[in-house]
């Protein structure tokens, strides 16, 4: 896996993300003022619609991977939607120990922290779901190996860049049997989810 730029974004407060679900239930998410990645930026907020679009669906997902997890608030909404076993891959130590305050701030210690994973685009092991939120060529570059962690009838959840760059996703993607299965904007952002067959 190769390493980018770190992107950061102010947090000067706590803050609570409050996320609807359907039939009035709501999972709220403490995030400790810091700098990591991950907070009120479109990217992420586009990247909650698709994971709550795929919980809301019924997909079956028992174990999860978020890769470039930053503060760790889409680890801690995969966790918190009863997504049985969730990993999350940080290159920045800065993040990580953000990520960390941040699970702890969320989880009592009775539940089972998401797991850090290094180098998961290395390991044999394979989730029902990935999501990356990452701009840069990371995504494009690493979209193959990517697949390859994703287990048959998976999901990915991808974004971090522009809707003018979807069809060159979906291009990527069906050559190596990724299907699209739906996706949301923002001008001028992006999250789209795809399927493994």
């Amino acid at each position: 896996m190769e390493n980018f730029d770190i992107y950061i974004e102010e947090r000067t407060e706590d803050e609570t993300h409050v996320v609807e679900l359907e039939n009035n239930r709501t999972i709220e998410i403490f995030l400790n003022k810091g700098s990591a990645f991950g907070s009120n930026h479109s990217t992420t907020l586009l990247s909650i619609e698709s994971l709550k679009f795929l919980y809301i669906q019924n997909k079956s997902i028992d174990s999860a991977l978020d890769i470039g997890s930053g503060s760790g608030i889409l680890s801690i909404f995969i966790k918190k939607m009863s997504f049985t076993e969730v990993d999350y891959s940080e290159i920045d130590e800065f993040a990580r120990n953000e990520c960390l305050k941040n699970f702890k701030s969320n989880f009592t210690k009775k539940l089972k922290l998401p797991e850090l994973v290094d180098n998961p685009l290395s390991k044999n092991k394979k989730y029902d779901l990935v999501v990356v939120n990452i701009s840069g060529s990371f995504i494009p570059k690493n979209l193959l190996k990517i697949s390859e962690i994703i287990s048959n009838n998976g999901y990915l959840v991808i974004s971090g860049f522009n809707i003018n760059k979807e069809n060159k996703y979906v291009n990527l993607a069906s050559g190596i049997n990724l299907n699209l299965i739906k996706s949301f904007k923002k001008d001028p952002w992006i999250s789209m989810i795809f399927s493994k067959e």
